[in-house]
């Protein structure tokens, strides 16, 4: 049947009563085993149901998984780990950085792939302009150490050579608010 929506809405919906979506079920499965399954279709004769009976027998095994209906996109990921879509910004580990990677959006949930791997899920945010990140990839990108001798070792400035010896990384979350305090007070010169 090429128009089952329309034979749907004209044979069984006009004139039908609703009353609750229980019983209005019941009635179509009465209608479907009594009248439409049991006509004679037009292509090929016979009756549909009797037809049916006949492919459900060369039908194959469903897949192991349901069809990903999920949005995909590429997008390319920048130096900084980041990646935009949808009007917000999204943090990936340092080794997907120059590379395009695939998103799949769905049900509000983001998940992000470089070819089969998973690389991060994120619910996505109601609100645009966010920094969706979780913390552990920078703190993977800061211990990477490989990493750090390629971009800050000895053929680089003597500026950023404490990036590579740990010298120029300040545990700020760790300093008492006290200290700050005496900032805020204008006891203590900020650039002291």
């Amino acid at each position: 049947m090429e128009r089952p929506i329309d034979y749907l809405r004209e044979r069984f919906w006009r004139g039908y009563g609703f009353s609750s979506i229980g019983k209005t079920n019941d009635d179509v499965l009465a209608w479907l085993d009594e009248t439409a399954n049991r006509r004679v279709h037009g292509t090929h004769h016979r009756p549909v149901d009797e037809r049916w009976t006949e492919e459900v027998l060369r039908l194959g095994p469903l897949p192991a998984s349901d069809y990903d209906t999920s949005l995909k996109v590429f997008r390319k990921v920048y130096r900084d780990c980041q990646l935009s879509f949808n009007g917000n910004r999204y943090v990936v580990p340092h080794r997907a950085v120059g590379q395009r990677v695939l998103l799949k959006a769905k049900n509000g949930q983001l998940r992000i792939y470089q070819d089969q791997d998973l690389l991060a899920t994120y619910a996505e945010p109601a609100t645009k302009k966010n920094l969706v990140a979780d913390p552990r990839f920078y703190e993977a990108l800061r211990h990477d150490k490989e990493q750090i001798r390629r971009k800050y070792g000895r053929s680089k400035g003597k500026a950023s050579r404490g990036l590579a010896n740990g010298s120029l990384w300040i545990d700020v979350h760790h300093r008492p608010l006290a200290e700050y305090e005496q900032y805020a007070q204008g006891g203590v010169a900020w650039n002291s």
